[in-house]
């Protein structure tokens, strides 16, 4: 199960105002609650700022 995540994982590299942000995304099957994902998410992009 381990090997199906890492096909499933795509890594991305933005420059931005000259420093190197890495921008990990993974697929995410059966999520039971999007409304506390959404939550964790922006909490976490807010807190990179």
């Amino acid at each position: 199960m381990v090997q199906d995540d890492k096909k499933r994982q795509d890594v991305t590299t933005y420059e931005i105002n000259n420093k190197k942000y890495t921008v990990i995304t993974k697929c995410v099957e059966n999520v039971q609650n999007t409304n506390k994902l959404y939550d964790v998410i922006c909490k976490y992009a807010i807190s990179q700022l």
